[in-house]
């Protein structure tokens, strides 16, 4: 009876560890968006069985980082140009409020120490640095929001933001976005709650613009390449 009992969570354990790596991989970019996911390879890498890697896909398909497509099989979703640019759109929106909540509520050293690391950074500085910065930086900012809800919902679209965020830095140069950061967090720690959320807008917006140049150029050059 209590064998019977336990196996349900352990089998749940296991599939949560499962769905856990790989959607890391994925947010991460070890597994690139367009790639396909096959079950049978990704339980050998994990050593595990094709069950809790096919119930992973299907729970990251209802986040939208994985697609299904019939007959295809299952693949890391390339966002479509609507999709980013309603996702921007929506994260702008949620960060300005978030960044006016921290201005009543400053974690000072952790934005001192954030401005330490964009403030050394620069053209040179690797796509890959920058991005595992850039995300802990805005993730700093989802977890100090006092507002709980607004948190909730940040942290809801922050995978799918990570799944943007290499592309969002194809297209402009590294100093574009770390200025930004430094101009934001300048702001906060001066208590200036309207330059703070301008600086915020500027800052998604040319991220955002800079990842539809990106998903544009690829369309682009998809339909040569069927042609």
């Amino acid at each position: 009876m209590e064998k019977s009992a336990l196996s349900p969570a352990f089998n749940q354990g296991l599939r949560q560890i499962v769905y856990e790596k790989l959607k890391d991989a994925i947010v991460l970019g070890s597994i690139k968006p367009g790639s396909k996911l096959s079950e049978i390879e990704l339980a050998e890498q994990m050593a595990v069985s094709r069950t809790p890697v096919r119930e992973a896909i299907r729970q990251l398909a209802q986040t939208g980082l994985v697609t299904l497509t019939p007959r295809r099989g299952a693949y890391v979703t390339m966002p479509s140009l609507k999709d980013a640019s309603d996702l921007y759109e929506l994260r702008t929106e949620l960060e300005i409020l978030a960044v006016e909540n921290l201005c009543s509520f400053p974690p000072s050293d952790e934005l001192r120490r954030y401005r330490s690391v964009f403030e050394i950074m620069t053209d040179e500085t690797s796509t890959e640095r920058y991005v595992i910065e850039d995300r802990a930086f805005h993730f700093m900012i989802y977890q100090s929001c006092t507002n709980r809800f607004l948190t909730m919902m940040l942290n809801n679209i922050a995978d799918l933001i990570n799944l943007c965020r290499p592309f969002s830095v194809e297209r402009s140069a590294i100093t574009d976005f770390t200025l930004g950061h430094l101009a934001i967090i300048d702001a906060i720690l001066t208590g200036k709650t309207t330059k703070a959320k301008e600086e915020t807008r500027k800052h998604i917006t040319i991220s955002k613009e800079s990842l539809l140049s990106y998903l544009k150029s690829r369309s682009t050059e998809d339909q040569e390449y069927i042609k």
